[in-house]
């Protein structure tokens, strides 16, 4: 028999676990014609109507060189419109098509985090959002 000495590490743990979450949830948002990372930002624009495009970058750990493209593809679709924030900035709203979309992209998002947590034990989900958030949310 074979044997995964890396299983014993959280970091592949997670790694793996993210990979087959992402396996399943990439070709539902595929339906919709959408990446994941497109998704992502249309949500995040849907929640936070005006946000730029530097805070959208912030907020998703995207490099501002990759958001520039992304946020096009979606312009490109008529999923967005800039409207200025202030004499340099432009912010970000959604389309009602772009609203349409976002709002049926959470509700795929949604319905693949009810089927993780109901891959884990009821005495373990609560705070276990929190605590995976806690790897990786915070400064150095």
């Amino acid at each position: 028999m074979v044997q995964d000495p890396l299983r014993k590490f959280p970091g592949y743990a997670l790694r793996r676990a993210s990979n087959a979450f992402l396996s399943d949830l990439t070709p539902r948002l595929a339906e919709l014609d959408l990446r994941l990372t497109e998704a992502s930002i249309l949500t995040v624009i849907r929640a936070n109507p005006n946000i730029t495009q530097s805070e959208i970058g912030k907020l998703l750990s995207i490099a501002s060189a990759n958001v520039a493209p992304i946020i096009g593809r979606l312009d490109e679709r008529g999923l967005l419109e800039r409207v200025r924030v202030d004499g340099r900035s432009h912010g970000l709203c959604l389309t009602d098509q772009g609203s349409h979309l976002a709002k049926q992209a959470l509700g795929i998002m949604e319905a693949q985090e009810v089927r993780l947590l109901q891959r884990i034990p009821p005495e373990h989900r609560d705070g276990f959002v929190e605590l995976i958030n806690g790897l990786w949310d915070y400064e150095d």
